[in-house]
Formats: C-alpha cells, sequence, structure tokens
C-alpha cells in the first residue's frame, strides 16, 4: 500500500501533528504494521503505530479490541491508585475521529502510541535479557492480578487447552484420507507420533485444565505469546519495559506464559532446526528466566502454581509438537511452510520432540532451580 494511502488512513485517528513519514514493520506473520511519523506545531515528532489486523485469523476484531482495552485500562488505573507512573506501562490505542467505540477504523485498522527509545530480540546469548524477559512476563501477571479475567473474552476457542489439541491430533492419526493419501507421511513421522503418543505423556495433558476447572489454581488474564520478540526492552539499559502484541490476550493459566517464553527461551536453536545436536535445553537460560519471573509473582504466586511451572514449559512444548505433527498429516493446511525445507511442519515436529526429550531428561533439574527462587 502506498505512502499516501496509509497517511489518508492515519488521518482517521485522533493523532498528534501532521504525518510526514511512513515504514513498514517487517516484525510479525499474521498483521501488516507501519510505523507513521507526524510532524508536531512545537517542531518535533510523534510516533504511532498503524496496523492492518488480519481477521481471518482474528474474525472478531471487536472483542479482541474490548480485551485490550480492559486491560490496559485496569493496568494504568492499578499504577495510578499506587502512585507510580503509568509512562511505557503498556500499549496505549488511539481513538478514531468517528468514535468508533473499539478504536476500529474501516474494519481492520487500528492504531497506538510508539513506545519511544525501545528495541527487541529475536534471539539472545546475554543471560540478562533472559532474566528481563521473565520479569516482563511476570510484571504482565503482576500488573493484572485481582482482574476478573472471566469477563474476557475467549479471542482463540481453546487456544492452551492442550486436551483439545490432542483430539486434533487424534483426527489427524484416524482421517481416513491421511491413511489413504498420506502413508509416506505416517511413515516419516512414527518416532515423533509413538513419544506423544505415549500414554504416560497423553496423561499429562490435561492436568493443568484439570486443576483450572477445580479451582485449584486461579483463572488469570494470559498474554499467551511471551517470546522474547513480544517484549520491549530500553534501548539504553536493556531493562524490560513490557510486553506488546496482545491480541492473544485471554483467560487461562500463569504457567501458560510461563511455559511459552521459556519454550522459546531454554535454547538458542531456531524453532525450525533441522541439525538437532544444535538443539540443547540450557538450564542456566532456564534459570535467568525463572530468576526474574518468580522476583515479579513472588507476592501473587501460590503454591499450587509454583509447582505447575515447569509442567508449563513442558506442556506448552508438548502443544506445538502435536500442532505441527497434526498439520504434517493433515497435509500442511494451517501454518505456512519454506517450499525449501522438505518436509517442514515435520522438521519442526522434530525440533520440538527433541526439546521435550531433553525436558524430561532435566525434569529435576527444572524443579530444583523453581524451589531455589521459589518459596
Amino acid at each position: 500500500m502506498n505512502k499516501e494511502k496509509l497517511i489518508s488512513i492515519a488521518k482517521n485517528f485522533k493523532i498528534e501533528g501532521e504525518p510526514i513519514k511512513v515504514e513498514k514493520c517487517n516484525s510479525g506473520h499474521i498483521n501488516r504494521t507501519y510505523s507513521i511519523t507526524c510532524k508536531t506545531n512545537d517542531e518535533g515528532n510523534k510516533k504511532y503505530i498503524l496496523q492492518y489486523v488480519n481477521t481471518k485469523v482474528f474474525p472478531n476484531l471487536p472483542e479482541l479490541m474490548t480485551n485490550i482495552k480492559k486491560i490496559t485500562k485496569y493496568m494504568n488505573k492499578k499504577a495510578e491508585e499506587k502512585g507510580k507512573s503509568t509512562d511505557r506501562l503498556t500499549i496505549t490505542m488511539i481513538e478514531t475521529i468517528n468514535g468508533d467505540p473499539h478504536d476500529i477504523y474501516n474494519k481492520n485498522w487500528r492504531m497506538e502510541e510508539f513506545i519511544d527509545n525501545t528495541k527487541t530480540y529475536l534471539t539472545t546469548e546475554n543471560l540478562g535479557i533472559l532474566t528481563e524477559a521473565g520479569r516482563a512476563a511476570g510484571k504482565f501477571q503482576k500488573n493484572l492480578d485481582g482482574f476478573p479475567a472471566e469477563e474476557l473474552y475467549e479471542i482463540i476457542p481453546k487456544f492452551h487447552y492442550t486436551p483439545n489439541r490432542v483430539d486434533q491430533l487424534r483426527e489427524a492419526l484416524s482421517s481416513k484420507a491421511n491413511l489413504e493419501n498420506r502413508k509416506e507421511r505416517f511413515k516419516l513421522a512414527k518416532e515423533v507420533i509413538d513419544f506423544v503418543t505415549d500414554e504416560k505423556r497423553l496423561s499429562k495433558t490435561s492436568i493443568i485444565t484439570d486443576k483450572l476447572k477445580n479451582k485449584q489454581i486461579p483463572l488469570r488474564v494470559t498474554h499467551n505469546d511471551t517470546k522474547l520478540s513480544n517484549i520491549l526492552f530500553d534501548k539504553d539499559t536493556d531493562k524490560a519495559v513490557c510486553l506488546i502484541d496482545l491480541d492473544t490476550v485471554m483467560p487461562g493459566a500463569l504457567a501458560y506464559d510461563f511455559g511459552e517464553g521459556l519454550r522459546t527461551g531454554i535454547t538458542t536453536a531456531k524453532e525450525d532446526e533441522q541439525d538437532l545436536s544444535k538443539i540443547k535445553v540450557d538450564i542456566n537460560r532456564y534459570e535467568a528466566y525463572v530468576k526474574g519471573f518468580l522476583d515479579e509473582v513472588k507476592d501473587i504466586i501460590t503454591k499450587e502454581e509454583l509447582e505447575s511451572l515447569p509442567l508449563g514449559v513442558w506442556m506448552m512444548t508438548y502443544e506445538n509438537t502435536i500442532r505441527f505433527l497434526a498439520d504434517y498429516l493433515n497435509g500442511d493446511v494451517y501454518f505456512a511452510v519454506d517450499e525449501n525445507i522438505e518436509n517442514h511442519n515435520l522438521v519442526r515436529a522434530k525440533a520440538q520432540l527433541e526439546l521435550l526429550k531433553q525436558m524430561e531428561e532435566k525434569e529435576d533439574e527444572m524443579k530444583g532451580v523453581i524451589k531455589k527462587y521459589g518459596f
């Protein structure tokens, strides 16, 4: 889309100054994102983020925006009541000129303030950054402690309801079309299939959801995509500023956010690494993240939640393994695949499987770290 069109769209929001510069942001695979620079009356500049939301992935944008507005309002109010600054606490959505109640223009467009002097990481070798990443996820939980999570819309139904993911895998495994047309895929995936359908592992998949159902652990607001690239860090200090990309905010378990942050943070290997020898579960990385996370949530986390954290890491990794596997057996219909990587979804599943194997081997060490920093 050309600059003039994007500037025209930006002017439908209550922005300060005149838009003078448009840049495409390359991060993210779902929405189209642009930065808009505006020249203000005092000769300064102010930046905004303009985004076209993919409503094929997020079909109910008003509900999604309602979730975002509710939790950001809660965080800001809570900080103000404690006399704390709300500067860079969280994202701030910009209202539309026409007063749309959900801050949406023309069904797909939204705008938010640009958070100055920040940067993101895709990966890092710096354990201090991982501690700050854990702190960001923990601070998100602490800032939303007390929010009635049941009031949030479920943007993607049963997103982290692992038994549902297991059912989807079973459907892929029993599909007559798959069995007849994709025999070679079943053969190539046998090791992964055997591992994830082992009864001992299947019995673990409902532990967290059962505890939520029985109220043994509290229902909380969860971000659900706490990977490193969704955290803003201060450019000067490398301190975590806040979590961004709040589209998947929903009710869930604290272990989900902890687990997803470490699924991607516990190793430096790529999610589709083909050389399995490069995939290492690094306890030092795990401990660095745990330290930051628990330092933030120590006053709100329950004993049951604390004990569920290592399982959360295993669960998020298991969940992604079976999602990649099911999509591979179904003919690659959900996840985009790189044509230059043969059997790309199977490659992804095997990489996650390697993490699972090592997590199981180091389960006692992982639990020991939690005890070291817990209560």
